[in-house]
C-alpha cells in the first residue's frame, strides 16, 4: 500500500531549509566617500554550517588585495609625502585652457582628479579648478558639451598649475592665434607646472616652452611634432613625462594617469589613494599592469665655480 504524506509533513523540511537561508545576511555595495563623511557599519558575517568530524577545516581565506593603505603597495613604489612649499592659506589654482572644439576626456579627466583633492588634504585646502577661455564667452567641446568659462584672458586669477587640453585645432587653428600663444607663454613662465594633454602639447611647443624638453603626444601624431618643433625631446609608447615643471600625456583614457601622478607628487601619496579610491583609480598603480611612464630626475643645477683670478701683469 502506498501511504501519502500530509500537507504538514511535506512542509516541514521546506520550512527548515528557509529558515536556514535566512541566517545568511545579502549585502550591497555602496559608492565610497570622502573619509568622516560616512556612517560606520557593523557587519556580521554568516556562521557556516560545521564541517563533517572527519573533514579537516577549510584554512582562512587570502585577504583580498588593498589599494588603500600604504602597506599594500608594491614594493617597488616609494610614497611620498606632501610637498614643502605647499602654501597652506589657499588651494592651488589649476586653470583649464578651453576653446572650441576642446576634447571632453582630455579637459574632463585631469579636471575630476584634481577637484577631488578637496575631500582628502584636510585641513589644508585643495586645489581650485577652473576653466579660462580667451574671451570669456561659452564654447561646445568637440562631442557637444556647452562650456561657459569661469574666466577669460583678461580676468583669471593667478595660476599655480596650466592645463592645455587637446582641441580639433591643437595643430594647426590653434597655433595661429596669437594671443592665445602668448598668453600660454606668460601664464606658464609664472606657474609651478604646466600639464598638457594629447595635442596640447603642440601649443607648448609653439609657445617656445618644449625646446629641449622631454615630451610625449598622442601616438598618431609623433612625426607630426617633431616636424613641427624639432627642439622637442620626443619620448614615445609611454603614458606620460613628467620633466620636471613640464608634464605631457598622450590623452585620452591615459589623461587620468598623469593627472593622479601629479597629485601625488603635490600632496602625497595617502591623498592620491584617497582621490583613487573615490573615482574607482587604483593607486598606486599595479606595476604589472601600469602603463609605461616616464619621470625624469629632477634637474640638478651645477654650483657656481669660484672667480678665478687674472695673473697680474709684470711691472
Amino acid at each position: 500500500m502506498t501511504m501519502k504524506r500530509s500537507r504538514s509533513q511535506t512542509a516541514l523540511p521546506i520550512l527548515a531549509a528557509a529558515l536556514w537561508l535566512g541566517a545568511f545576511t545579502i549585502t550591497g555595495c555602496r559608492p565610497s566617500e570622502p573619509e568622516g563623511t560616512g556612517e560606520t557599519r557593523a557587519e556580521t558575517s554568516p556562521t557556516p554550517p560545521a564541517a563533517p568530524l572527519d573533514t579537516a577545516p577549510a584554512p582562512p581565506p587570502e585577504p583580498p588585495a588593498s589599494t588603500s593603505d600604504l602597506g599594500g603597495m608594491a614594493s617597488d613604489f616609494t610614497p611620498t609625502e606632501p610637498a614643502a612649499d605647499l602654501p597652506r592659506d589657499r588651494p592651488l589654482r589649476a586653470a583649464f585652457l578651453v576653446v572650441e572644439g576642446v576634447y571632453n576626456t582630455e579637459l574632463m579627466a585631469p579636471y575630476d582628479v584634481f577637484q577631488h583633492t578637496v575631500f582628502h588634504t584636510k585641513p589644508a585646502p585643495g586645489m581650485e579648478v577652473f576653466t579660462v577661455s580667451p574671451d570669456g564667452r561659452p564654447v561646445t567641446t568637440f562631442e557637444g558639451i556647452r562650456i561657459s568659462p569661469h574666466y577669460s584672458f583678461q580676468n583669471a586669477p593667478e595660476i599655480d598649475v596650466l592645463v592645455v587640453p587637446s582641441t580639433v585645432g591643437s595643430m594647426d587653428r590653434d597655433l595661429q592665434n596669437a594671443a592665445l600663444i602668448d598668453w600660454v607663454r606668460r601664464v606658464a613662465g609664472r606657474a609651478r607646472h604646466v600639464v598638457s594633454l594629447c595635442d596640447g602639447a603642440f601649443v607648448l611647443a609653439r609657445a617656445g616652452l618644449l625646446d629641449g624638453v622631454a615630451v610625449t603626444t598622442f601616438p598618431e601624431d609623433y612625426d607630426r611634432l617633431v616636424k613641427m618643433f624639432p627642439r622637442v625631446d620626443l619620448r614615445i609608447n609611454v603614458s606620460f613625462v613628467d620633466a620636471g615643471k613640464i608634464l605631457t600625456s598622450q590623452g585620452g583614457a591615459r589623461s587620468y594617469d598623469v593627472a593622479m601622478h601629479l597629485i601625488d607628487r603635490l600632496y602625497g601619496t595617502r591623498v592620491a589613494q584617497g582621490v583613487g579610491k573615490g573615482l574607482l583609480i587604483p593607486w598606486p598603480p599595479d606595476p604589472d599592469t601600469m602603463s609605461p611612464r616616464e619621470i625624469l630626475p629632477p634637474a640638478v643645477t651645477p654650483p657656481a665655480q669660484p672667480a678665478v683670478a687674472e695673473p697680474a701683469e709684470p711691472v
